[in-house]
């Protein structure tokens, strides 16, 4: 008997950060912006977001998913662990009616337990970086699947627009105007702009600072590359610009960033 071949185009993920932290006074005030998804889990409370003006504490016993352009402002008020994940997904897009997605871990059967075993391999003296990711985006995976249909919905991948997409993310260093990406999208520039918008929720320009900075974030608490280094591999030719910019994005500027994530982070590999 001949088989039959049934071939499923699963979504793809694209992580920008799978990492640990502990927060304090630092995590007051942030805009978690951006055109990625975010996934956050807090081993104590004391930490939260302001949501339709109510102050929102993230509790330990529940797993947390924010969409792309939540634009929720942070609080905190003491010091607990988080464990964190900024990610994509091609096709998905969230809701405004849902910016703040929970899920008891209670209930939630393999997400909590694969939240368990990718803490373990932050709190492990030696884990490869390559195990985190892979947890990571098997925790995302599973936490997207428990969402409610109506907290997220599904957008027509255009392929142009994934094709612009993954020559930012290659090319960050470079300079990128938007000539060269409606070019690279096979669009004129006005079109190009419309549907990257409508596919991505922000335009190229924001979606490349977005991608430029965490690189740059990525690289503060991981790296050893100084600041002027940091520009160049980003792209940023003005490190007094740089710096503004990060500061308003992460709420201080980058060398405090990295001197709070060394001194507290839970882990040593990116």
């Amino acid at each position: 008997m001949a088989s039959t071949r049934v071939h499923l185009n699963a979504p793809e993920i694209h992580l920008g950060a799978v990492s640990k932290t502990r927060l304090t006074a630092f995590w007051n005030h942030l805009m978690l912006g951006g055109c990625y998804w975010r996934l956050y889990h807090h081993t104590a409370g004391g930490a939260g977001v302001f949501l339709e003006g109510q102050k929102m504490e993230l509790r330990p016993e529940k797993l947390y998913l924010l969409p792309p352009n939540c634009n929720l402002r942070t609080w905190s008020e003491g010091a607990p662990e988080q464990l964190y994940i900024h990610f994509e997904v091609e096709n998905i897009s969230g809701s405004r009616a849902h910016l703040l997605n929970a899920i008891p871990l209670s209930e939630s059967g393999c997400v909590a337990v694969i939240l368990k075993e990718l803490h373990d391999c932050f709190s492990a003296e030696e884990c490869p970086p390559a195990k985190r990711k892979l947890l990571g985006l098997s925790l995302v995976t599973a936490a997207i699947a428990k969402l409610p249909p109506e907290a997220f919905s599904e957008i027509d991948c255009d392929r142009r627009i994934v094709d612009a997409c993954d020559y930012i993310r290659s090319n960050i260093n470079k300079e990128i105007n938007l000539a060269t990406l409606s070019r690279i999208a096979g669009l004129s520039e006005n079109v190009f702009l419309r549907d990257f918008k409508s596919q991505t929720g922000s335009t190229p320009y924001q979606y490349l600072l977005h991608v430029r900075y965490t690189q740059a974030a990525r690289l503060l608490q991981f790296g050893n590359c100084t600041i002027d280094e940091i520009c160049y591999a980003i792209g940023v030719n003005d490190r007094f610009h740089f710096s503004r910019t990060f500061k308003r994005m992460y709420g201080v500027p980058p060398a405090q960033y990295r001197k709070h994530l060394q001194e507290h982070s839970a882990c040593r590999g990116s």
